[in-house]
């Protein structure tokens, strides 16, 4: 056959600013996969569930806000030996709720030029690009 058995997952993640632009990060949990870097929030999709939807009930879930304006940015892919995962970054507004770490994750909210001073994970590496360059001055 020659084909190895790669699992392939969905991930939905969100570009959230404050009033003042800056950009909201989730720290992953140290016993997660790639445990300790940051990220932008969001999670898996669920099986029959469309991404908005997913990233909805991730923000409600991890964070306890609820979502709305939601618009896809852009796209990633992270390979590594038997997983690909693909990425789909979308920006959203917090339409309610106050953001509190629900699942004692640390979060931050930071300015566009900071973003590179956190480690996060290789597939976010385009995007943040982006995100520094579109900076307002």
């Amino acid at each position: 056959l020659g084909m190895t058995e790669v699992d392939s997952i969905t991930v939905v993640a969100a570009v959230i600013r404050d009033d003042g632009g800056r950009i909201l990060l989730a720290r992953r949990p140290r016993d997660r996969h790639m445990g300790g870097l940051w990220e932008f929030p969001g999670g898996k999709i669920d099986a029959g569930e469309a991404p908005e939807e997913a990233l909805r009930r991730e923000l409600t879930e991890e964070l306890g806000v609820s979502v709305g304006n939601i618009r896809p940015i852009t796209f990633a892919v992270h390979e590594e030996p038997g997983l690909r995962i693909l990425l789909l970054f979308y920006s959203a507004e917090i339409t309610s709720g106050v953001v509190s770490a629900r699942e004692g994750q640390e979060v931050a909210w930071v300015a566009p030029e900071g973003l590179p001073t956190f480690e996060m994970p290789p597939a976010d590496a385009d995007l943040i690009e982006r995100l520094v360059e579109n900076a307002p001055a």
